[in-house]
């Protein structure tokens, strides 16, 4: 295996596994704490999405260091090949996948647990309406970062298809 090779893997596992997650939290977790009746099930959601989150930054992490390792190995491309300007896009995709997982574990998810803790309702007064506001921005970049990940995904697998050195 060579060592490009390896960096992609590393480099779509982690955005993947992060994609996976996400899509396992949002879609089974929530609705099934939230709907189980628990009285404590905001402060449950709340300690379930700060360990998330933690994952979440170290696997994007690991995508951005093996990613930007990728883009060293791969300087000696010819530039403004049709490969060089996928691997350039795929990149940036790394880095809006970084970013959004970053937003989420420092502003948007301390944002929400901060005014859940204060017993703030969403959609109730001003404050109500703020928290509804965050709640809707997390959903939204939580979407972009799984966006993200799948057309890195995707650019991976069509650059592996173009590589030569690929059997």
């Amino acid at each position: 295996m060579t060592l490009l090779l390896a960096l992609d893997l590393i480099v779509v596992a982690s955005t993947l596994l992060y994609a996976g997650a996400i899509g396992a939290l949002g879609a089974i977790v929530a609705p099934v704490v939230f709907r189980s009746g628990i009285s404590s099930a905001a402060d449950l959601m709340t300690t379930i999405f700060g360990r998330f989150d933690r994952v979440a930054g170290a696997l994007a992490l690991v995508a951005l260091l093996a990613e930007f390792a990728a883009l060293m190995r791969r300087r000696s491309e010819t530039t403004g090949s049709k490969q060089s300007r996928l691997n350039h896009v795929r990149s940036a995709l790394v880095a809006v996948f970084s970013l959004t997982v970053a937003i989420q574990a420092a502003v948007l998810s301390p944002g929400i647990a901060a005014l859940h803790r204060e017993g703030v309702q969403r959609g109730v007064g001003p404050r109500g309406a703020t928290f509804d506001r965050m709640h809707r921005a997390s959903s939204s970049v939580g979407k972009l970062a799984v966006l993200s990940a799948l057309a890195i995904a995707a650019l991976a697998l069509k650059n592996r298809s173009r590589d030569p050195g690929v059997s």
